[in-house]
């Protein structure tokens, strides 16, 4: 009779592992996005329209314009190195503009791809650029207190 009792923990320990192993799995897919590059993208092709992806590249120069509704704006992004691939539009409408936006700019547009090439974003980050990336690294002697 122990052993039955005993049986019966683990069959419902199992269960509730798989149980708990499965919503884990289901809330990461639907919340995971790819984050890749221009030239990642467009080689996706066809395959890449209609999901979500987090695409960076650098704001072509001139290419920054606002919509006359004034509730959007649209822009080209490229790899950093633009001998990789063509330039990719991005259309965002509403929400918050960053301020740093600018030419050569590091840009991450979240969003879907459409079927005419246009990135359809949601969200918009600009990475603002570092005054201490070229800085030089100094030494510090630290002594251990005794």
């Amino acid at each position: 009779m122990v052993g039955g009792n005993r049986l019966k923990f683990i069959v419902a320990g199992g269960v509730i592992a798989l149980a708990v192993a499965y919503l884990v799995t289901m809330g990461l897919q639907g919340t995971t996005v790819y984050f890749l590059t221009v030239s990642e993208l467009q080689a996706r092709g066809t395959a890449a329209q209609n999901q979500i992806f987090r695409v960076s590249g650098n704001l072509v120069p001139g290419s920054l314009a606002h919509d006359a509704s004034g509730l959007g704006i649209h822009f080209s992004i490229a790899d950093a190195s633009s001998d990789a691939a063509s330039p990719l539009t991005v259309v965002y409408r509403g929400g918050q503009v960053p301020d740093i936006i600018g030419d050569n700019i590091e840009i991450v547009a979240e969003g879907k791809l459409d079927a005419t090439g246009t990135f359809t974003a949601s969200n918009v980050l600009a990475k603002c650029p570092s005054r201490l990336a070229d800085a030089q690294p100094t030494e510090r002697d630290y002594q251990a207190s005794d």
